[in-house]
Parts: C-alpha cells; structure tokens; sequence
C-alpha cells in the first residue's frame, strides 16, 4: 500500500535545548516507514549531533535552523539549514571533518556517513543546507 508523502519544517531557535524535538520528529518519521528501533535511533543520534554543531557555527548570530523531514516512497530525507559563511573548503568532507574535530560525544563525519545513505552539502546566498538521505529496504516500502 502506497504511503502518503509528509513534510515537517521545525525551526528551532539558538537554544540547544530545542534540539530533543528534533529527535523526536525523527523517531515519528522513521516508525511511520518502518525503520527498525536501532537505525532509528542512529539516525536520531548523528542528526541531534549535526544541529548541535551547526549550532556552534551561528557564534550568537542568525535566528538559528530550519529542520525539514520528509519521507517518500523509497528514502527519509532530513535537511538542517541556516544562514551563514560556509566552511572554508564548501563542501561536505569539510563540514564533517569540522564535525569530527568539534564532537564531544565521539559523532564523527565516518559514523554520519555509515549512518545514512548519501549527504549533500550546499551553499548558496548566505544559506547552507546539510541534507542526509536514508534509503529504505523492500521490506519497509511493503508497510
């Protein structure tokens, strides 16, 4: 049976404590495709540690991120935007590279890359958008 697409934009102020809702959504996109319990909560894991980050990088300015969580017929798609300078080398390899260097809980660029499928990175007019895509199995495009 055909799944209906949904969106959910949070944004979520310069407040790091904001971040657990984010997590939550997560949870409620990844049970509404059926991911298992232990994916979902590595994906939960490695997005709260991005937005912690990127966080980090606002240094008190802009009005902090947008999270939108999408999922379609075959993947879930989150992508964690704000307004700023992009890293000096744009490009994702430098994003999680800055990443592994600023993780205190050991979330490294390695484990966001073996957590999800593909991750864009993009600059563009001030804006930068971070996107992680997880690919879903047979078994859950079947529920």
């Amino acid at each position: 049976m055909a799944r209906e697409h949904s969106r959910t934009v949070l944004h979520i102020s310069r407040d790091e404590r904001f971040i657990a809702a984010v997590g939550g959504a997560v949870a409620h996109f990844a049970d509404r495709v059926g991911m298992d319990c232990s994916a979902c909560q590595r994906l939960t894991v490695a997005l709260e540690e991005l937005c912690r980050h990127t966080l980090t990088l606002l240094n008190g300015k802009g009005d902090g991120l947008d999270v939108a969580i999408e999922d379609f017929e075959d993947r879930l798609q989150i992508s964690v935007e704000h307004r700023g300078e992009p890293q000096p080398s744009v490009g994702v390899e430098s994003f999680l590279a800055e990443c592994a260097r600023a993780s205190s809980k050991r979330i490294t660029g390695v484990h966001l890359i073996r957590t999800v499928d593909r991750i864009e990175y993009d600059a563009r007019n001030g804006s930068i958008r971070t996107t992680l895509v997880k690919y879903l199995s047979l078994s859950n495009k079947e529920n």
